[in-house]
């Protein structure tokens, strides 16, 4: 075999690889579909209470912030996880939890009142692993 076929042999073997291991990597949906009851688009039903599946999520897939304002508000409140890409709501229903999963502008709308004082909009690709707005915008005279 010579050089040329030896290095697209590695370059296919190198691809092969990158694939296999994207495909081991498992979703926050998917895990919570497994774990818990679906009973709606991106809505999970758990008989554990919220700052128990909250844990349980936050051992699998580490948030990088947490908001839980549980002894505030009671059962008006709930545990909220940030991600890059997702916004995790996991509030008391009825002895257990609802569990919703939304994209980082949804998920900040919809419980702007519990995580509003904490973080900040995010941006259009979500927030970075810091927690900062992955994209502040641009246009015409941005930059200068």
């Amino acid at each position: 075999m010579n050089s040329a076929h030896r290095a697209a042999a590695g370059g296919a073997a190198a691809a092969l690889l990158a694939v296999t291991l994207a495909g081991c990597g498992e979703s926050q949906s998917s895990w919570l579909g497994k774990k818990y009851q679906k009973v709606g688009y991106n809505t999970f039903q758990a008989s554990q209470p919220p700052r128990t599946v909250a844990a349980a999520i936050n051992r699998k897939f580490k948030a990088i912030d947490r908001v839980d304002d549980l002894a505030t508000y009671g059962n008006g409140g709930g545990v909220f996880l940030r991600y890059p890409k997702l916004v995790l709501g996991v509030t008391p229903s009825g002895t257990g939890s609802r569990i919703t999963v939304d994209k980082p502008s949804g998920g900040y709308n919809r419980y702007y009142s519990h995580v509003g004082h904490r973080w900040s909009a995010p941006g259009s690709g979500g927030w970075n692993k810091h927690g900062i707005a992955s994209f502040r915008g641009g246009g015409p005279g941005s930059g200068k």
